[in-house]
């Protein structure tokens, strides 16, 4: 295409020049004349079959006309042409469609083809010039509603010095007028994208010419607009859904290809638009359960709460909603989420590379962001199961100016207990409750103020043998501000109050162990967009943390149990981030960022003194008494953050990662898994933080036009501080908890594969993970590795949609993971009075029977009918499809002749059916 550049513009020159002369010598008449000849020529063409090649060569024979191509740069395949009285632009239009060419004409008698990219990179002026008087007279006459062509944007005189033009806009909600924040913009066959700020704000550059935008976000699919680039210009734009449409929409929240694209290592965004379609335990949409359907997302079983990443544990996850961090993820012992789907704007999980914003967790972040409310007109949506329901509110307060938001769920399960056949669950009773409210005011054009609050109750008796009971009150102040195009950030105040109890109700040992955690936290927060392809965020983040350790008192009159407490503990963990976003070319990428922390323990309080500073039973030989407020002991943390994306082509790429992560607070437990009383630990003198360095590097490749998404990752995971409990350690309410922790060192390493197809009448995804997790920790196991509680060497997830056609799905869910990893005993011998004494296994060398449990769910959505005020939808499942009794743990008794006899704990063992009724106004 470059040679007939120069030939082009030589042709123009001259013909402009013969032009002047001859009216200038010859006169006006002269004028006319040309005027005359240079009316617009018409042509015939039909041709069945025909080259590209072949038809423009026709129009140069047979026209006084000169049309300028290179043979090599057109299509090689024929075309049908069925062409009567048609203008030339009509002929070069017909004979183009289909490709990416197009052409420049000059005054009706030249023309010029090739890539509009190629023409407007090379001769900027000319070409421009040509093309806007070209979209001038192609303008549509009118563009009420949505335009059915393309959408033409700027002028010529706007567009810079370089020749390119910068294309602004705002991408709202069709029906609320809400901003989307981190909608993406992908401009098909091109490397230009962009992502929406905190007001829904976009920004590309594009060299004028003709382009296909795809814009994404949750629930609203791959939108493509048309465009007509001449010069700079605004382009908002509203993305609404519509049922004819589905079937070319990609549910997605991302860029169709963000699995090649996306710069940050080891992060997994949820679709929540697939969450209603996925089996579910009795019905309820759960946005955790949803994460394991991910690779290196496990949890040890049913009646577990909280889940695993990469091996860690469940306390090492930072569970976020907005800017406040949730204690526990589960309710019902594990069975729900303590995320309202229906109030969820994304969800997004990052798997130890985190970026430099978030810290004091080890392992990943949850970092979930609720939605602001309907600012347009009310909205209603419940859902009914058999076991839970639920209701969401949203309209707005005042129009376009401030709305509100309300969520809120409960279980009614006790029913279904009672149809158990087993005496000891009839007995039993639960119940949890959650809501969430959120009032969003827009304050001028640039300032939006947010005030949220949550709150949740959970409790559990297990045939009034022991009980749980817990609560979390959390409420939120966030303001956002923009100072300019550039410039934005937001301040954010977070109190959060979790208190949790665990009765033991048989009388002579009833007794009743509270413990809780309050924190406050401020986090101001700036972002700049120094360039287009470098961006800045900073910010601090300050946590003041009050513990209550634990306190025991008897529950009946009858009890032996004596009261006990201990001291509420205070702590404070300041913390200053940085990162910077930078595009170094169009295929490398980095973000890299930085944060250090310094964590002080802080009085009141009272420090035990050991010999040569070593905690040990017994040991302490004085002890020293802290006032309020003054500082027991300190740690400083600097926790730098690096990824790196390097594109191989258009559909494949390589990213690595590392981190660095500190963890300040930690769970106390000591039986198989934590439960949602277990304790709470701040860093001591003797308890120091967990410190890790987190490595990974993936290989990731799209196919069927970003349709198909495979993905090969490994990691690994060096933890130089841990610590670790001794040998039937005592851990309640005890005043020296020190003695009964051992520190060492742990490491996990695995590979994560996963392959997914995002749409057609057959999609679904698969996820396969190795992973090995061990600790090393002088005192327990010889002073050797051993499995961590969590270890589970490998996990397989095939998740498969069939949907014949927009109203129903049919999915089906299996789930395979190894066994989990237990202290068992193996032996045993008699003593002189003739007890038998166990002999154990080292720590965690014995394995529970691996998990295995197909689902199934039917999902008719809602119907066609956009215009319905009331729309519904059912799910029907079936959890746990042939009643698999997966074994949560496994306990030893002793059998008649004193061996050991294995009994398996299945906390669900058979097929759970389940409707869900779900109904929503518009």
């Amino acid at each position: 295409m470059k040679q007939l550049i120069p030939i082009a513009f030589l042709i123009l020159l001259c013909t402009c020049v013969s032009d002047i002369l001859i009216c200038a010598i010859a006169g006006p008449d002269a004028c006319n004349g040309i005027s005359a000849q240079r009316a617009p020529v018409t042509l015939n063409l039909t041709d069945a079959s025909i080259s590209r090649a072949e038809a423009l060569r026709q129009i140069n024979a047979n026209l006084p006309v000169k049309v300028f191509f290179e043979e090599d740069q057109l299509p090689k395949s024929d075309i049908s042409l069925d062409l009567k009285d048609a203008t030339m632009r009509e002929a070069l239009d017909a004979i183009l469609k289909g490709s990416v060419l197009d052409f420049v004409d000059y005054r009706d008698r030249v023309y010029v083809i090739g890539s509009a990219i190629t023409i407007g990179t090379e001769f900027d002026a000319a070409y421009y010039a040509a093309v806007a008087d070209r979209i001038e007279e192609d303008l549509p006459a009118t563009s009420q509603g949505e335009p059915s062509g393309p959408a033409y944007i700027g002028t010529l005189e706007s567009l810079g010095a370089d020749g390119l033009a910068t294309i602004t806009g705002k991408i709202t909600d069709q029906s609320t007028g809400e901003t989307f924040i981190g909608a993406t913009v992908q401009v098909e066959n091109n490397t230009a994208a962009a992502a929406t700020d905190i007001d829904g704000n976009y920004e590309l550059k594009l060299r004028p010419g003709s382009y296909t935008m795809i814009i994404s976000y949750v629930g609203f699919g791959a939108n493509r607009r048309e465009i007509k680039v001449n010069g700079s210009g605004e382009y908002d734009i509203a993305l609404g859904a519509s049922g004819t449409n589905l079937q070319e929409i990609v549910v997605t929240e991302q860029a169709a290809d963000a699995n090649v694209n996306r710069v940050q290592a080891g992060v997994q965004r949820l679709d929540l638009a697939q969450l209603e379609k996925l089996p579910t335990f009795m019905g309820e949409a759960d946005v955790v359960k949803a994460l394991l359907l991910n690779p290196g997302v496990s949890s040890i079983g049913e009646g577990a709460s909280g889940f695993n990443v990469r091996g860690g544990e469940i306390d090492q996850n930072l569970l976020l909603m907005d800017n406040g961090a949730l204690i526990n993820s589960s309710h019902a012992l594990g069975f729900f989420s303590t995320y309202n789907a229906d109030v969820i704007k994304s969800v997004d999980l990052y798997k130890a590379n985190m970026p430099a914003r978030f810290g004091g967790r080890l392992a990943s972040v949850l970092d979930v962001q609720l939605r602001d409310g309907n600012f347009d007109h009310f909205r209603v949506k419940a859902g009914i199961g058999p076991v839970t329901g639920k209701v969401m509110l949203e309209g707005p307060i005042v129009k376009d100016r401030s709305s509100f938001i309300f969520g809120a769920r409960s279980s009614y399960a006790d029913w279904a207990l009672k149809l158990a056949s087993v005496d000891e669950v009839k007995n039993s009773s639960t119940f949890f409750f959650d809501g969430n409210l959120r009032f969003t005011q827009r304050i001028g054009e640039n300032s939006t103020l947010i005030l949220q609050g949550y709150g949740s109750q959970d409790e559990f008796n297990y045939n009034e043998t022991f009980a749980f009971d817990y609560q979390t009150t959390m409420g939120q102040a966030t303001w956002k501000q923009i100072f300019s195009d550039k410039l934005y950030g937001d301040l954010s105040l977070v109190f959060s109050d979790y208190q949790s109890s665990q009765s033991d109700l048989r009388a002579l040992t009833a007794e009743q162990v509270d413990n809780g955690i309050q924190y406050f936290t401020i986090k101001p927060k700036i972002n700049f967009d120094a360039t287009e392809k470098m961006q800045f965020e900073g910010g601090l983040e300050i946590n003041r943390f009050t513990v209550n350790p634990g306190s025991r008192a008897p529950a009946s009159d009858e009890s032996f149990v004596d009261p006990a407490g201990l001291e509420d503990e205070q702590a404070m963990e300041a913390s200053a981030f940085g990162s910077v976003d930078y595009a170094v070319s169009d295929r490398f990428s980095i973000s890299a960022g930085l944060r250090y922390t310094n964590y002080r323990f802080l009085g009141p309080g009272t420090e035990n003194l050991y010999e040569d500073d070593i905690p040990v039973r017994g040991g302490i030989i004085d002890s020293v008494r802290y006032g309020s407020g003054d500082l027991i002991t300190s740690f400083n943390s600097l926790q730098p953050r690096l990824s790196m994306r390097f594109r191989l082509n258009g559909n494949a790429s390589i990213r690595a990662g590392y981190g660095r992560t500190a963890q300040f607070l930690n769970q106390i437990y000591v039986s198989d898994s934590p439960t949602p009383s277990s304790q709470y630990q701040l860093a001591t003198r003797y308890i120091p933080p967990f410190l890790s360095h987190n490595v990974s590097l993936g290989y990731f490749i799209n196919k069927d036009n970003n349709n198909v998404e495979l993905g090969a990752e490994i990691y690994a995971r060096q933890i130089d501080e841990l610590w670790d409990y001794r040998d039937f350690a005592e851990v309640i309410v005890n005043p020296s908890l020190e003695t009964e922790i051992l520190i060492g060192e742990g490491r996990a390493y695995g590979l994560e594969l996963s392959a997914k197809r995002k749409v057609g009448t057959l999609n679904g995804l698969l996820s396969y993970t190795y992973s090995s997790t061990q600790r090393k920790i002088a005192g327990i196991n010889g002073g050797e590795y051993y499995n961590s509680n969590f270890d589970k060497p490998h996990n397989f997830v095939a998740t498969i949609n069939w949907n014949p056609n927009k109203r129903n799905t049919l999915t089906a869910n299996f789930t395979y993971g190894t066994g989990r990893p237990v202290t068992a005993p193996v032996g045993s011998y008699r003593v002189e009075n003739g007890l038998s004494v166990p002999v154990y296994s080292d720590r965690n060398a014995v394995r529970i029977p691996d998990y295995h449990r197909l689902d199934l769910a039917y999902t008719l959505g809602k119907g066609y009918d956009e215009t319905k005020k009331v729309q519904t939808s059912w799910t029907i499942s079936l959890y746990n499809v042939y009643g698999r009794k997966n074994a949560f743990s496994v306990y030893y008794t002793q059998a008649p002749d004193r061996s050991n006899v294995a009994n398996r704990l299945a906390v669900l063992g058979t097929v759970f059916p389940a409707i869900t009724f779900n109904i929503e106004t518009r």
